[in-house]
Formats: structure tokens, C-alpha cells, sequence
């Protein structure tokens, strides 16, 4: 009984602070996303003139790679060959001091189950992380149309989670056109592009629809040009991903060099996306589909973020079907040894992880990585 009441009193306090702290980030969060606004501006703007002036040195590419990727490249290493570590919601900066106390507050009224670090994820810039080896990244969107003016952000949710380093979508695809450009040779990335559910939405907030994908089509193709890499582009001759993996006619990475691949996670306008040409030769994304999608004709990317799972299943997934998956190695503050292990020992190609190499690694840190801090390995 002691021990309910101590509990009860220190419930009580933590409840009502909660509380508190939510209404407060309906105020605290827009006031730090209009800073983050401005900081996004500023380094573009310092990115651009550095570029320019040639500042800004090139990465040695095959420094990220397990193995040697001169002599891969020129053996007819296929795109399929490789495995990526990636980063998970790769836009999101450090948390407001109001966010953090909230995953305090919750961590406390739900006993430990919802954990305190939550709050302390950030990422660091596309650039650094390009810096660092990432190959294949994540962007949450959000959709605003003011009067037919269509736009996208780049955040984890209004109001709650709302930090972020990339919030204008298309100075995000700027700087990783800039990035490419002062790094020609680099392996292709990823972009994996997931639009979000509204829950509370800011004004001119939109859910994503049909006619918004074909939007962002259009904003693709018009920030990255010629770096865009489409199905039609991985296709060539072959009728449809079908066909393609099948003959295992997946693209060699020596001709993909340079490239950047937008995936489209699993979403409500989807299987639209999908109906606008299902051979997918004039969209410019490629749809990420479940496992059970596996036998449609169309399916090229899946998503299977439980690598413990995926073990059981990617026999048929990887070597039978032929495509390309991606899985998540941890979440957050729930870094698990096990979950790790599975996600670097299968055999999917995209592993994605809050932990990379960072720029502010320390050695104790937990980094993921497939040894000396190497992001990119031939799948053997």
C-alpha cells in the first residue's frame, strides 16, 4: 500500500506538469520551426557561396565502402549488390527544451514505458551526413496548398515533433544537388520520401493525395534535373520490374554514379501513384510497397522494418523476388543488440538507424555501421 501511495504521489505532480508542457508547445514549437526556417535559408545560402568559391572539398568515396570499389564498380557491380546503412528521419534537429520535458513528464506517468530519450534525438544536416558515408536517407513530408500554391515541408508532426533542418523541401533537394555536384562519382542515394497523416494540422495543410504526388513528381524533377535516377531510368528496355528482376537486369552502380532515387513509403495515394502508368516509366519515384506486394509486376522496393522478422521471410523476398528491401536497425532510444545484429546479418539492402556515423562520435558511442565505420558493403 506504501508503495501505491509513493507512486501515486509522484503520478499526481507528473500528470499535471504533462499536461502543462503540451499546451505548451502550441506556442514554444512554431515560435523554434521559425528559426529553424531561417537557419535552413542561412546555410543554403553559406553552402551555395562556399560551393562557388570552391571552398568545399570532395569525399573520397571508396573510404565508406567494405572492400574495393574501383575494382567492384568495374567487375558490373549491380545496384542490387549493395547495402546502405541509413539514417531515420534525417531532417530532425535537436528538440525544443518543451519537447524534451514533455518525454520526461510522459516517461514518468507511464512508468518508464514511453523513455525519456525520446526526446533527445536530432540528426545532423543532409550535408554532414552525406559527409559521413549516409548513402540513403529519410524525409517526412507535409503538404501545404495556399490557393493552388502547392509546397512541401520536411517535419515529424505539428505542434509535438516540429524541429527540423530541412523544412523548405526544395532548398532540401538543393543542397543535396549542390552535395552531388561538388561529388559527382558518389554512389546513388536514397531518398526515401514519407508524407504523414495529419492529426493536428497547421493552416493550408493538406493530406497527400494523387494530385499532390504528381505535384511532388513535378518538384522532383525540376530541383535535382538530371541527378534524378527514375524507374524508367533503372528499367531501360525492360517492360516492367517484373520482367526486369526476373533477368536480374537491376542497374550497374558504374552507370548510376552521380544519381539520386526518391522512394515513395507506402502511403494512401499510393496505389494511385502506381495506376498512373504501371510499368512506372513516367513517374519519377519509386513506390516502396509491403511484403505482401512482393508478387505484384510493379514491385521494386519493399518495406520490412523488423529485421527479425524479414529473417524468416527473405529467402522469397531477396532471392526469389529479386527486390530490394529495407529494414530498420533501431528506433530511437530503443537500441536493441539483437535487433542490431538481425538488421547488419540480413539481407536487406537499405538499413536504417537513428545511430550512423556521425561527425561527434565519441568512442563509446553506439554507432552502426558494417565495421571501421564503413557504410556501404557488397552483399556477399
Amino acid at each position: 500500500m506504501l508503495g501505491f501511495l509513493k507512486h501515486l504521489i509522484r503520478f499526481i505532480p507528473a500528470l499535471i506538469s504533462t499536461a502543462i508542457t503540451f499546451v505548451s508547445l502550441f506556442s514554444v514549437n512554431p515560435q523554434r520551426l521559425e528559426a529553424d526556417i531561417v537557419s535552413q535559408i542561412e546555410r543554403i545560402e553559406a553552402l551555395t557561396r562556399s560551393y562557388a568559391n570552391g571552398e568545399i572539398a570532395s569525399v573520397d568515396e571508396a573510404s565508406f565502402y567494405a572492400g574495393d570499389l574501383n575494382a567492384d564498380l568495374e567487375a558490373g557491380l549491380r545496384f542490387n549488390e549493395l547495402r546502405f546503412i541509413a539514417t531515420h528521419n534525417s531532417y530532425q534537429s535537436e528538440a525544443t527544451e518543451a519537447t524534451k520535458k514533455l518525454y520526461r513528464n510522459l516517461s514518468d506517468v507511464t512508468f518508464g514505458l514511453v523513455p525519456e530519450a525520446l526526446g533527445e534525438f536530432k540528426s545532423e544536416t543532409l550535408t554532414d551526413q552525406f559527409n559521413n558515408g549516409v548513402r540513403s536517407i529519410e524525409m517526412d513530408i507535409e503538404t501545404f496548398d495556399r490557393n493552388g500554391e502547392v509546397s512541401f515541408t520536411c517535419m515529424h508532426s505539428p505542434y509535438l515533433e516540429m524541429t527540423t533542418t530541412c523544412y523548405d523541401f526544395s532548398l532540401a533537394m538543393k543542397e543535396i544537388a549542390m552535395w552531388s555536384d561538388n561529388n559527382p562519382n558518389h554512389l546513388p542515394i536514397t531518398v526515401i520520401i514519407e508524407p504523414k497523416s495529419i492529426i493536428v494540422p497547421l493552416e493550408d495543410m493538406k493530406g497527400f493525395s494523387y494530385d499532390y504526388a504528381l505535384e511532388l513528381d513535378s518538384a522532383l524533377r525540376e530541383t535535382l534535373g538530371d541527378r534524378l535516377f527514375t524507374p524508367a531510368d533503372m528499367l531501360g528496355d525492360y517492360k516492367s520490374f517484373g520482367e526486369l528482376r526476373t533477368d536480374n537486369g537491376w542497374c550497374e552502380v558504374k552507370d548510376m554514379l552521380g544519381k539520386v532515387l526518391i522512394l515513395l513509403h507506402d502511403c494512401g495515394a499510393t496505389q494511385d501513384y502506381i495506376g498512373t502508368d504501371t510499368s512506372l516509366k513516367t513517374q519519377a519515384m519509386f513506390p516502396m510497397l509491403r511484403e505482401n506486394d512482393a508478387e505484384k509486376d510493379y514491385a521494386s522496393f519493399i518495406i520490412s522494418n523488423n529485421p527479425t522478422k524479414f529473417l524468416k521471410t527473405q529467402d522469397y523476398i531477396v532471392c526469389e523476388k529479386n527486390l530490394i528491401v529495407r529494414t530498420r536497425a533501431d528506433s530511437y532510444a530503443n537500441v536493441s543488440e539483437k535487433k542490431a545484429e538481425d538488421a547488419l546479418g540480413c539481407k536487406a539492402h537499405i538499413v536504417s538507424s537513428d545511430y550512423p556515423p556521425r561527425t561527434d562520435n565519441t568512442a563509446e558511442s553506439y554507432v552502426l555501421s558494417f565495421g571501421e565505420r564503413k557504410t556501404v558493403i557488397r552483399i556477399k
